[in-house]
């Protein structure tokens, strides 16, 4: 609920006031050119015959405000002539200073002044009579909410048996301007001598003059009119509203100033209210250097669409980032103006719009709010960057229901007040009290002279500068009335922001109002400073959550920047750029140039076949050490000689067709050859498109395979065996992946070095396949399966990439060739390498039983789910062995299913050094443990069970002094303790004295030192005596005797000697 005072549309003048009968109200010079422009139009024409009313009215009006006022006028200047007082009215350049010796007031007594001014019945009270000026049709009920103030004053004791008021309402600010009149009769003909009211500017302007010529006190309730703060013209005024156009201008300033904020816009609206508060913001940044870049109007009925079509945006987004709204309805009128810049896009970070939250209505819900109370977030996304600056408890609800609690004590309701006016009726409330509180200080002060209280200006006196609590004081801030050295009511502002993403506003700044000494009419001010408090950063909707300044860096139009290094640097830049695109076509050019001379291609005719009586030729011309002539399986291999003596293996492919090398497959083959590495078998080249085959030929290693040391067990395998092969080697290379790991692929050369041979082909000869270029043959139907079944690579593929080779394999030849990435197929190097691992471990087959083996591959070819099939097709971690726990888990994660929680390469080769590595061969390691173990194994008895029995013994020390003797050898023994029942014994308990201030004192080590050495000392003492400890906790320390042991009366004795020694410990 938003609850703020009323403000009532202004009225034009009627066409009375522009005949010469009336005496003219003197404004600024800027006020006159206002009511021009918003009144010409509704001037009679000179020729025109005024109304019946009007020719009514203006005898009425003689008789009642004009004679009246000219006797008065008379009679008081003839009494200043033969009076020897001094009038009261403070000459019009000061206010006199705040005073408590009422004797520094003289007084002027009209000769008119009549004994109904004040009443004094027969007990000596005092009876004020006060005029209360209302609004035709505003506020019902009012008479009885002052009425209700009035009996709430009784309450506290403000009025009482010797003070009282009485209270006259009259309803003014009509088209004929009544209120006028209506004081003036007050005034002259029924005796009030004090007023609250006119509810509206003018009237109250034309009332207040008058107040001051008699010397009474008005006070406002409801205006907000900027001309009413100058105390030279308005001498007894005091403004009771918590919140006026004069002062949101002051609030705002001091946001600018604290944001440092130098240039702003102001929007605004045609009409007189907007007008006028756009005249007191202007004066207020004038006096501030604030620069007003921009100022832009446009009619009242505007909706959004019009304001984007009059171009006035474009105008302010190219003027000014912090744009201060000022309208003349601001919730209607903001609403729509917030809309027209989202529109536009005008509504991000590094704009600002700052709304004072000066409403017509008091009970208007934020734009945001519909009518049924519920929230419109597209309407509340348009406030993404404004901030409202109100009244503290502006969007808080606590006085408004305070103020209800307290008139619904005295039979009122809801119903009975107008709560779209609510704080018309606080501050009626609150005006009466001021005067009230005043005029029971002057009184007081005057020792109960009721002259005193006739004058105006010491009532208006005791107004400045004082406090009092408000209706609704209790709970919140704003209850509270301050007012300052002009009689003002002292403002509480606060500044909001309103986040898309809260239910409610935020708070961002305090602005209180700080009195400071007594500085009179001097500035014009009511001597008070603004404070901010409570501010808080981090909520605006930028990057950095600031908020953005008054003016961009390089100003509107970029004219404050010079571009001349960005200009140079771009140059370079885009110069580099087209160097850098250059060079690389050039680099591409010269790479392409170089693949295709295919520096790894071997001629057919370069390649000199060998058969198997050659090769053991060759093998025997090596030393005796290096002679492999027992392993037949060396001689499978197929064996050349390519150009002169450089001895390879070779894999022959049939070729159908020529094969056409796309630019990956060039480059893949370019860095085959050019990688070198200690655990890399030299990949010598290709032969193909010639004598319809294909050959891949591998420099020679005359060790064999792995796969021929782990099967043979005359064979010793050192620890050169338990690393990665080079895999790592593999993975960080241009390669990227090996692709088809076995463990005949891990070759040995005459060092017993392991190097990998067959790697990075893999994929390219699949897809040479699916083309129809080559056959790759599989197993032949008389090869013996159970023989040749561990040179199945499926057996070492991962799971994801059967699949895809399966995908791939029945895929047209139109499809795209699906390629799996280099982090995949290092997890499927992962994989195998935790195969050829198992194998190197236990030195047997993965899955050593023929029917096993020859069933999985039977499997893999017939079924159609390759990846289910093989889902479940693990080795068996065999228990014979006791490997080491890392092993065992490192194994079945290079096994998983899920290739993103395999170990890393780098992972593994740690794992297996760590674990693995150790001096000579593993049979010399196993021999010298076992000889070290024997030789050792009777000293370590021996110290083992010294070690056992010296930990019995301190287990029983230990025991005994947490048990009696008794109580632990039955323990220890397995034997049950039942409880026992002792008839006599004593106990005692100690404690430190002072221990917590010794504590507070000391170290913590000096107090377990001190404890420490005090019980070891106890300890020594119930030693000498049939006593047991039971227990110690901090300080407190606790003996029996007489238990376990019973010893009679004896226990008495002991704990006496015990507690006599304890002393002189």
């Amino acid at each position: 609920m938003r609850l703020h005072p009323k403000e009532p549309p202004p009225r034009q003048f009627p066409p009375m006031f522009a005949t010469k009968h009336v005496v003219p109200v003197i404004k600024p010079h800027e006020e006159y050119e206002l009511q021009e422009m918003v009144s010409h139009k509704t001037l009679p024409r000179s020729d025109e015959t005024p109304p019946m009313e009007m020719k009514i009215f203006y005898p009425i009006f003689l008789i009642l405000v004009l004679i009246p006022s000219i006797l008065s006028i008379r009679i008081q200047r003839q009494a200043a002539k033969n009076s020897d007082q001094v009038t009261t009215v403070p000459p019009r350049d000061t206010i006199p200073p705040l005073s408590e010796n009422i004797e520094e007031y003289n007084f002027t007594r009209s000769k008119n002044t009549k004994s109904s001014d004040f009443q004094i019945d027969a007990k000596g009270k005092v009876v004020i009579r006060i005029g209360h000026i209302g609004a035709i049709g505003a506020m019902p009920n009012a008479e009885k909410v002052i009425n209700i103030s009035r009996l709430q004053l009784f309450d506290e004791g403000v009025l009482g048996d010797d003070l009282d008021v009485i209270i006259k309402t009259s309803m003014g600010c009509g088209d004929s301007y009544e209120g006028v009149a209506v004081a003036a009769q007050m005034y002259h003909l029924e005796g009030i001598r004090a007023f609250i009211g006119p509810y509206c500017n003018t009237e109250l302007e034309a009332v207040a003059k008058m107040c001051s010529f008699w010397n009474i006190p008005v006070i406002s309730y409801m205006s907000t009119s900027t001309a009413l703060a100058d105390r030279q013209i308005y001498r007894t005024l005091s403004r009771i509203s918590g919140k006026n156009t004069a002062s949101i201008a002051k609030a705002t300033l001091k946001l600018l100033e604290h944001y440092h904020w130098k240039k702003v816009a102001i929007v605004t609206n045609t009409g007189s209210i907007a007008f006028e508060r756009v005249a007191a913001f202007e004066e207020e940044f004038r006096k501030s250097n604030i620069d007003i870049v921009k100022k832009i109007m446009f009619e009242e009925n505007w909706n959004s669409s019009l304001i984007i079509n009059s171009g006035l945006l474009s105008e302010l987004a190219n003027n000014a980032r912090i744009t201060i709204c000022l309208f003349s309805y601001t919730r209607e009128m903001t609403r729509e103006f917030m809309q027209a810049t989202f529109k536009v896009n005008m509504n991000n970070a590094e704009y600002v719009y700052i709304l004072p939250w000066l409403q017509s209505g008091t009970k208007d819900s934020s734009p945001w709010v519909g009518a049924s109370g519920e929230m419109l977030q597209q309407v509340k996304d348009h406030y993404a960057n404004a901030i409202i600056i109100d009244d503290v408890n502006g969007f808080d609800d606590t006085i408004v229901e305070n103020f209800m609690k307290r008139v619904e004590k005295y039979g009122m309701s809801r119903s009975d007040i107008d709560v779209t006016n609510i704080y018309g009726y606080i501050n009626l409330f609150d005006a009466l009290k001021l005067y009230s509180v005043a005029a029971r200080k002057a009184y007081e002060t005057s020792k109960h002279n009721v002259t005193y209280i006739k004058n105006g200006n010491i009532i208006w006196n005791n107004m400045r500068r004082t406090s009092f609590e408000g209706v609704g004081t209790t709970g919140g801030s704003l209850g509270t009335v301050i007012m300052d050295d002009l009689a003002d009511r002292v403002p509480l502002f606060a500044a909001f922001y309103i986040s898309p993403t809260r239910d409610t506003v935020l708070k961002i700044v305090n602005m209180e109002a700080m009195l400071v000494s007594n500085c009179g009419n001097n500035n014009k001010t009511g001597c008070f400073d603004w404070k901010l408090s409570d501010a808080i950063t981090g909520f605006w909707p930028s990057a950095s959550g600031g908020l953005p300044p008054d003016e961009p860096v390089c100003g509107f139009r970029g004219q404050k920047c010079s571009y001349t290094m960005e200009i140079i640097v771009g140059s370079i830049l885009i110069c580099l750029i087209i160097f850098a695109i250059c060079g690389f076509l050039l680099y591409r050019y010269c790479q392409t140039r170089a693949l295709d001379k295919m520096p790894w291609r071997i001629m057919h005719d370069d390649v000199k076949m060998i058969d198997e009586n050659q090769v053991r030729s060759l093998l025997s011309l090596g030393s005796g050490n290096t002679k492999m002539s027992n392993n037949s399986n060396v001689t499978d291999k197929k064996h050349a000689i390519v150009g002169v003596n450089t001895h390879a293996t070779y894999h022959r492919y049939p070729q159908r067709r020529p094969i056409k090398f796309c630019r990956a497959d060039l480059i893949l083959l370019t860095q085959m050859k050019q990688a070198i590495h200690e655990n890399l078998n030299p990949f010598l080249g290709m032969a193909f498109n010639e004598k319809e085959e294909m050959l891949i030929l591998w420099k020679f290693c005359s060790r064999g395979t792995i796969q021929d040391i782990i099967y043979n067990k005359s064979m010793q395998l050192d620890e050169k065996f338990h690393g990665a092969f080079g895999l790592e080697y593999l993975h960080m290379s241009p390669i990227g992946y090996h692709g088809s790991l076995t463990p005949w692929s891990c070759v040995i050369d005459r060092n017993w070095s392991v190097r990998l041979t067959d790697y990075g082909i893999a994929n390219p000869l699949e897809r040479w396949e699916k083309d129809g270029a080559v056959t790759i043959e599989k197993l032949k139907s008389d090869v013996d399966k159970s023989q040749a079944a561990q040179r199945t690579n499926a057996l070492y593929c991962a799971p994801e990439l059967l699949v895809n080779l399966e995908s791939n394999r029945r895929r047209r030849m139109d499809q795209k060739w699906l390629v799996q990435s280099a982090i995949r197929k290092q997890a499927g190097d992962i994989y195998a390498f935790g195969m050829v691992m198992y194998e190197i471990l236990y030195r047997a087959l993965p899955f050593p039983e023929k029917s096993d083996i020859i069933g999985i591959i039977e499997s893999l070819e017939n079924s159609s789910d390759v990846a289910e099939a093989y889902r479940h097709i693990r080795p068996q971690i065999q228990d014979s062995l006791k490997l080491h726990p890392d092993l065992v888990a490192l194994l079945t994660d290079c096994w998983s299913d899920n290739p993103e929680i395999r170990p890393s390469i780098r992972r593994v080769r740690l794992n297996t050094e760590m674990v693995l590595k150790t001096k000579g061969s593993l049979v010399d390691n196993m021999m010298r443990i076992m000889e070290t173990y024997a030789n050792n194994l009777e000293k370590v008895v021996k110290e083992r069970t010294g070690l056992l029995e010296e930990a019995q013994a301190r287990a029983d020390r230990l025991l005994s002094q947490l048990l009696p003797k008794f109580v632990a050898n039955e323990l220890k023994n397995g034997r049950a303790v039942p409880p026992k029942l002792f008839t006599s014994a004593t106990i005692l308990f100690s404690d430190i004295v002072g221990f917590a201030d010794i504590c507070a004192s000391s170290t913590p080590m000096e107090v377990v030192n001190m404890l420490n050495g005090i019980f070891c000392g106890f300890d020594e003492t119930i030693a000498k005596h049939q006593s047991y400890k039971v227990e110690t906790i901090g300080d407190s320390y606790m003996v029996v005797s007489g238990i376990p042991e019973e010893n009679g009366t004896l226990h008495l004795l002991h704990i006496a000697d015990i507690a006599l020694e304890m002393r002189e410990v």
